[in-house]
């Protein structure tokens, strides 16, 4: 036999591995893709999707979601990211241990054309790049480009735009005229002229001006790649305004864009296409609009959003997405996203810490989304893992990650538990709560009060709720962790939560500047139900000008369980059919009395006033008298005489004498 060459099968077997691996590594993005558009698909998350993709215009559909997906995963919101050595070109270096940002990059390859001697190159496969975000870089300063929101004024950018439709051979009209009907705007492809209501104001203009744009640029009739659904084709045109006025600065607040799943009937393929034909336009319309900002400006290198290492060019910071200032946070929080990251690493690894939320119905996507990890039960092992980052002890102990024994050892203060990053209104962390999987100990343990997690003042999730909130108008409050990621996961994405506490005056000041409407979900239990009447104890100047409704849920259960348990209706059916928690109040004070007797009605009416005193206002204070009336069955006027006479009396702590009784009868 002869002589078998060792070394020439550990380089195939290398070779293997490495191909191996590369196959892993684009089977995982692209199942992150899958997972990213079916939450599209079931949630009204396309207009995050665009608000990302006007971020990084430069970037492909598939390749924005993948850079905003993983930063997040890992603690941070992306801002400027480029490759490493466009990096080291301006100045800067990735620091050490910064692991990249995982995006597609196409493989090309010259391929001859059939029946032609010709050869074009075209796209015959994927690799696996790396980008990073700046606040992974340390170096020169990066000269910013900031975008001025504008909201009723005529955005500067608007002579760009009316000359871009003009060059398209189009004649742009600005008039209120009959043609128009109902809409602001249309594109008249038979005399080749776009009408622009005049009367709109200046941002709606603008807003109409890169719809019609779109419209142009993507639907002629007859071409093959327009869409042959109208819904389709309004969505694309909208979509790409929604783009270019988050890009340039144009509030888009109050823009409302329809539910994937109205007008792509589930059809992953339709989303992606329709996704790349928006983001390809938008692009063109941005670059535009850029080139001619940057005319104005003085001319200095800043960052790309390109993929393959480009020339920097500058990159707007769209309006609705909170900005992470380079250099990151302070110490402590740097902390708290390095044990972010390593929790996460620790889930993967965790047969039951994944069971658990299968169990509780949360999906892949979602434990991405929402950066949850596992903390294993050994007593120091998030110790080690950042001593070894080069933490100090003492930053540890400030974000509240580890304590200190009396013994004076350090030891992890979450082990054994599925691990629930707790962020602030601005999306930075700070803070966990963990969840036991196995074994003694408290159900739900929260990290210590540390100057960064002050738990009274925090609503979990609501640095992913709050677009919802303001679009809405309305936010729903449940008690858990897992009950506000399936609430978002079933695309109820205006839900946060107490974290497992009574809502706080600090809490409902935080949904203050949203919304007037809280509507409560907590558990179908006596303690949800108290935990939900002891929100009218705060003080009447906290729930002044609130609308609080109560959502009862079946009895025994909570919001994730109904979610989990393919119930998602039932919840759903309780949120849009909610009762004033007044209402609610009022008929647990009336159980009390036996309003069949003489001085039942009086006694009970005695023990309302107070409810109604602290939970009305001029606003709302006739329909509870009414709703008092009805189920007292006595005319409004005597129920409002009798909540009158009443008045002030329940600092004295004394019941009413048989004649307040007449004012009843």
């Amino acid at each position: 036999m002869g002589r078998v060459d060792v070394h020439a099968e550990r380089v195939v077997s290398a070779e293997e591995g490495v191909r191996e691996g590369r196959s892993e590594a684009l089977e995982r993005l692209h199942g992150q893709l899958r997972d990213s558009l079916h939450t599209l698909i079931t949630s009204e998350d396309w207009q995050q999707a665009l608000a990302v993709a006007a971020r990084f215009h430069d970037y492909s559909f598939a390749n924005s979601q993948l850079i905003w997906s993983q930063a997040l995963s890992r603690g941070f919101q992306p801002t400027r990211v480029a490759g490493y050595r466009s990096w080291q070109s301006l100045g800067r270096q990735v620091r050490r241990g910064e692991q990249g940002l995982q995006i597609l990059a196409p493989l090309t390859r010259k391929i001859e054309v059939e029946d032609s001697k010709e050869q074009e190159r075209r796209v015959v496969g994927f690799r696996v790049v790396h980008v990073f975000d700046q606040s992974q870089t340390d170096g020169k300063p990066v000269p910013e480009i900031r975008t001025r929101l504008v909201e009723g004024d005529l955005p500067a950018q608007w002579g760009l735009v009316t000359g871009l439709i003009t060059k398209t051979g189009f004649k742009l009209r600005v008039a209120d005229v009959d043609r128009l009907g109902d809409a602001n705007g249309i594109t008249d492809w038979r005399t080749r002229e776009v009408v622009i209501r005049a009367s709109l104001p200046g941002a709606q203009r603008f807003k109409t001006a890169v719809h019609e744009l779109a419209h142009i640029d993507l639907h002629e009739p007859n071409s093959q790649a327009r869409p042959n659904c109208r819904g389709v084709v309004e969505v694309e045109a909208e979509s790409v305004a929604y783009m270019v006025c988050a890009a340039v600065g144009v509030d888009t607040t109050g823009y409302s864009l329809p539910y994937v799943a109205s007008w792509s009937g589930g059809d992953l393929d339709k989303v992606t296409a329709t996704a790349d034909r928006v983001i390809r336009c938008a692009h063109q319309v941005i670059t535009r609009l850029e080139a001619g900002r940057r005319m104005e400006q003085d001319r200095s290198p800043t960052i790309t959003t390109g993929e393959e290492e480009p020339t920097p060019t500058g990159l707007p910071n769209a309006a609705e997405i909170p900005q992470v200032a380079a250099g990151g946070a302070g110490e402590a929080e740097a902390a708290l996203r390095s044990a972010i990251s390593y929790y996460q690493e620790q889930l993967g690894r965790d047969d039951g810490a994944q069971a658990f939320l299968s169990k509780r119905g949360i999906s892949h996507q979602s434990v991405d989304r929402w950066q949850l990890g596992y903390a294993p039960t050994a007593w120091d092992r998030l110790l080690k893992a950042l001593r070894s980052q080069g933490i100090p002890d003492e930053i540890l102990l400030e974000a509240g990650l580890v304590g200190r024994a009396r013994t004076g050892r350090l030891y992890d203060r979450m082990r054994g538990r599925v691990v629930f990053p707790i962020h602030d209104a601005h999306g930075s962390p700070s803070g966990f709560a963990g969840r036991l999987v196995d074994g003694d100990g408290p159900k739900y343990l929260n990290g210590p009060e540390t100057a960064l997690y002050k738990k009274s003042s925090l609503l979990y999730g609501l640095h992913l709720a709050q677009p919802a909130i303001a679009q809405l108008r309305q936010a729903v409050i449940v008690e858990g962790y897992t009950d506000v990621i399936t609430a978002h996961q079933a695309g109820i994405t205006n839900t946060v939560a107490t974290g497992g506490t009574a809502l706080t005056v600090d809490q409902v000041e935080t949904i203050r500047p949203m919304t007037s409407n809280i509507t409560l979900a907590f558990d179908g239990d006596q303690a949800g139900l108290q935990a939900a009447e002891r929100v009218a104890e705060l003080p009447t100047t906290t729930l002044q000008g609130f609308h609080l409704r109560l959502a009862r849920l079946p009895a025994g259960t909570d919001p994730a369980g109904l979610i989990a348990d393919g119930k998602t209706h039932m919840l759903q059916a309780a949120l849009r059919n909610p009762s004033p928690l007044l209402h609610h109040l009022i008929n647990r004070t009336l159980a009390r009395y036996n309003l069949e007797e003489v001085e039942g009605p009086t006694r009970a009416l005695y023990a309302i006033s107070p409810l109604i005193e602290r939970l009305t206002d001029t606003s709302n204070r006739p329909a509870a008298v009414r709703y008092l009336a009805r189920r007292l069955d006595r005319e409004e006027i005597f129920i409002e005489q009798a909540l009158h006479q009443y008045s002030g009396t329940h600092d004295r702590r004394r019941e009413p004498d048989r004649n307040r009784g007449r004012a009843l009868s």
